[in-house]
């Protein structure tokens, strides 16, 4: 038993590199995503001086239990005070007041060595939960060097998907057949103004922007009983560009299902997932629109050249040697056979190309743009499709095409009344509780 549970208890750290980045170590849940940043302006990139904090925040922990956490941190030789709170959702996980380092609360004495600072968590992360660790410096200075958090995975079992088509019919209830096996998403109807996109983890009332978006066929793998949105779109999507005109553009690609994001950070360059659809003419539609980070500037010059500007940080995608670099060296591209690009240049006699995959070791979680040799000569396809970024009229997504309350079925009311006067109204993913004339709206547990 004993055995049992030390072999369940994962690991994973991360380690400060930057004011705004951290290095991923050991067994990070699938799908997580980790967010460094730093308040102060000067010093090391994990000090923190008088009111000056740093923040980790953590998602995608979903059905997780974080069992315990450990900082290593330090102070400064005969001084350094401030607090912490860690928090999941808006539970309160874990807090040390404001104090001194030398205090119990901390380490117990001042030091420039660095120190565990452990803290027993015990709790299961919630469906879209955020795990936020936030330290706050009050006298010069505290330093973090890398947090270490232990937990173990939700209990395998056959989990059950619930589909919100936010109309008055909803697909029936989906289970897996065995534990892990997945649910194969199905199909559904568009409206005579909005078109079905496919389904997701979030719900969209009204954007200008969609959540990641599963299409109809695809085998979803739940990692606990859970809620998926059907979501609508008003337009017919974003068709390609291929006549490499200067201006800008989202770089995404079909087969990955993805879109680059942000600028160069740790040699790569990020990714989100978004929805590429092929009409019957070979055309691509980017079908769940464009945010900032996602916008880039490409200036096409007449010599089959160009450079690229992420527009969001300012900062100039290029290369130094063999990897990615924030500079404004100049691309060679090539326009492939289905309409996507490829970019590449040459580095003493090889050709590097920007790519997209788990990184050059393949020990990434998820997909990101990084450099690798490769020969363009013989590609084809699957490159980057470029999506141009216009002014024009945004389009409109949601998972309620008839509005929220209309989009429900309709909800009977009883004709009996209770004893103690407490009803349960059914009114779509929500629960209406009336007791007493006292009437509570419950949002149902995903």
């Amino acid at each position: 038993m004993i055995l049992g549970l030390i072999f369940s208890i994962l690991s994973v750290t991360y380690t400060v590199e930057s004011s705004s980045s951290v290095h991923v170590t050991g067994e990070a849940p699938i799908s997580s995503n980790a967010i460094y940043a730093r308040s102060g302006t000067t010093g090391q990139k994990g000090q923190m001086t008088a009111g000056n904090s740093t923040t980790l925040q953590l998602t995608g922990w979903d059905g997780c239990v974080i069992d315990s956490v450990v900082l290593s941190m330090r102070s400064n030789k005969e001084q350094g005070a401030g607090s912490l709170t860690m928090s999941i959702g808006e539970r309160l996980a874990w807090k040390i007041s404001d104090s001194d380092f030398a205090h119990d609360n901390w380490y117990g004495s001042y030091t420039t060595d660095w120190v565990d600072i452990t803290q027993h968590i015990g709790k299961r992360v919630a469906p879209q939960e955020v795990v936020k660790i936030h330290i706050k410096a009050s006298k010069n200075s505290l330093y973090i060097q890398h947090y270490t958090i232990y937990y173990s995975l939700p209990d395998p079992k056959a989990y059950e998907v619930r589909l919100l088509s936010g109309l008055y019919e909803t697909p029936a209830p989906m289970i897996e057949e065995t534990i892990g096996a997945g649910v194969v998403l199905p199909a559904w109807g568009d409206t005579l103004e909005w078109r079905f996109l496919g389904w997701s983890e979030r719900e969209v009332l009204e954007d200008t922007i969609s959540p990641p978006v599963m299409q109809a066929g695809t085998r979803y793998y739940p990692i606990y009983d859970c809620w998926l949105w059907a979501v609508y779109s008003d337009s017919e999507g974003n068709i390609h560009s291929t006549n490499a005109v200067s201006g800008e553009y989202v770089f995404a690609n079909a087969f990955w299902q993805i879109a680059l994001k942000g600028g160069v950070d740790n040699e790569e360059i990020a990714t989100t997932s978004i929805s590429i659809e092929e009409d019957a003419n070979g055309e691509y539609m980017l079908m769940t629109g464009a945010e900032k980070s996602m916008t880039y500037y490409i200036d096409f010059m007449e010599d089959n050249t160009a450079t690229i500007q992420h527009i969001g940080s300012k900062t100039m995608i290029g290369y130094e040697g063999t990897h990615l670099a924030s500079s404004d060296d100049v691309w060679q591209y090539r326009l492939l056979e289905d309409g996507s690009y490829c970019f590449y240049y040459n580095d003493k006699g090889q050709t590097r190309m920007l790519c997209l995959g788990y990184g050059k070791d393949g020990s990434n979680n998820q997909i990101v743009a990084y450099l690798n040799r490769a020969n363009v000569d013989v590609m084809t396809g699957k490159g980057f499709l470029l999506f141009p970024v216009g002014e024009a009229e945004r389009p409109q997504f949601t998972s309620w095409p008839f509005g929220k309350l209309n989009g429900v079925e309709d909800v009977p009311v009883p004709n009996v009344k209770s004893r103690d006067g407490e009803y349960m109204l059914y009114l779509g993913n929500a629960v209406l509780h009336i007791k007493n004339g006292q009437k509570t709206l419950i949002k149902m547990c995903r």
